[in-house]
């Protein structure tokens, strides 16, 4: 049975199945192929049926023949251009796993300009070849801008950036935004439909999807949230009281945050718990380079007292004897040991000090276990391990010295001071 495109033609060109319009066009490689088969004595409805076969392999071939050149040699020839000029970007933007898809893009789309027309004799097999060509120019495609995307973030992660590093997030996002239209696109064209048309049929499917796909969504907009707002960035030290966390943080994803506890354990928590919750970022003390220490010490009230004459005389000459210059009468010997912690604070090397890091000794409110002395103070040393040796320094010194003023830190008795006081 003849296809409709067939054109009559008289006895003088029996060969002639297709009318021609130029050179490029299918219909000439068609007679030309109808020529040859004629030739060998092949007519009837068999001519145009292995004229369109020879002819449609031929469009494949070609298509695979261009992919393999470029494959071969256009992409190593600009992979050794790129990789000889000094810029990084261009390295990671014409990679060779991107060009690879533009090879298939070029490929896909010959294929597309001549396979239909190479089938055009026999229209539904022509209608099914430019069905399967568009969903697989739409696939290529997504493909194609989700490695852009990707060569995108490289670039602007190269300088190892900690802000960019927290856009990986925003990456899976337009990720996933690409490959949902992508396949909303893929189904108008199975349906030949128009995509508004799908996307407004997939309105009516938002309630149940929504609550399907409840925690992905949450997650995706708690992680939008997080990183356009620079709540959070990998490498950030956080800690969450309400989920036992502190650690860095390893990956902010579209859906998790993975985080390292100083344990060593790994724990992965949604962006919504992060958003919905409190949680204490550290970015803002290692950005500062400095660290708080706020000590706190219970001074035994029996031993606060005022100064001898001879205690006076004794401290006269030493430099944080200074601060008491302006005091007039009687002076407590707990008064004096703070001016000699501020003195001392104020010598230690590691100390910080700004407008917004200041460093006291201050008392607070008696309690039924003495007067509580803090110590306010912000060091430079950010580093868990010597931050710690440097407030214990700082303590110890403490503990040996106030003895010299006559005072005592409280401590709850034992029951090595129950047995002593009993043997007294």
């Amino acid at each position: 049975m003849r296809p409709e495109e067939w054109k009559p033609v008289p006895p003088a060109s029996r060969y002639l199945i297709y009318e021609e319009r130029n050179m490029t066009d299918a219909g000439y490689f068609l007679n030309l192929a109808s020529r040859w088969f004629g030739e060998w004595g092949l007519a009837g409805e068999w001519n145009p049926l292995c004229s369109t076969l020879l002819v449609a392999v031929a469009s494949i071939m070609l298509s695979w023949v261009v992919f393999a050149l470029i494959t071969r040699y256009v992409i190593p020839v600009v992979s050794h251009l790129v990789t000889r000029t000094e810029a990084a970007w261009d390295d990671i933007l014409f990679n060779r796993r991107l060009l690879r898809v533009v090879a298939e893009f070029v490929a896909v789309l010959l294929l597309q300009t001549t396979l239909p027309d190479a089938l055009s004799l026999y229209p539904r097999m022509a209608a099914m070849a430019v069905v399967c060509l568009n969903i697989l120019m739409v696939a290529v495609i997504v493909h194609l801008i989700n490695r852009i995307i990707v060569a995108a973030y490289a670039i602007l992660t190269e300088k190892a950036s900690e802000r960019a590093r927290s856009l990986q997030g925003i990456r899976q996002m337009l990720q996933v935004i690409t490959v949902a239209i992508g396949v909303i696109i893929v189904v108008s064209i199975l349906i030949n439909r128009n995509p508004v048309v799908v996307i407004t049929g997939l309105g009516a499917a938002a309630t149940v999807l929504m609550l399907v796909f409840k925690d992905s969504i949450m997650g995706m907009v708690a992680g939008v949230q997080l990183t356009l707002n620079d709540m959070l960035r990998p490498g950030d030290w956080i800690t969450v009281p309400a989920r036992n966390i502190n650690g860095n943080v390893l990956e902010v994803g579209l859906t998790t945050v993975k985080i390292r506890n100083f344990d060593m354990t790994v724990v992965t928590v949604p962006p919504y718990a992060l958003v919905s919750e409190s949680f204490q970022n550290w970015r803002g003390m290692k950005d500062s380079s400095g660290r708080r220490i706020m000590r706190a010490f219970t001074v035994d009230v029996n031993t606060v007292a005022f100064c001898t004459p001879g205690q006076l005389e004794q401290w006269a000459g030493e430099p944080w004897m200074e601060c008491a210059a302006g005091l007039e009468g009687l002076v407590a010997n707990l008064t004096l040991f703070r001016f000699y912690l501020e003195h001392y604070i104020s010598t230690l090397p590691a100390l910080k000090t700004s407008d917004s890091m200041i460093s006291m000794v201050r008392e607070l409110a008696p309690t039924p276990y003495g007067v509580p002395i803090e110590i306010y103070l912000f060091t430079s040393y950010t580093d868990w391990k010597p931050y710690e040796h440097y407030q214990a320094l700082l303590m110890d010194h403490v503990m040996a010295v106030i003895p010299r003023f006559g005072l005592r830190i409280y401590q709850a008795p034992s029951g090595a001071d129950v047995a002593v006081a009993m043997r007294h």
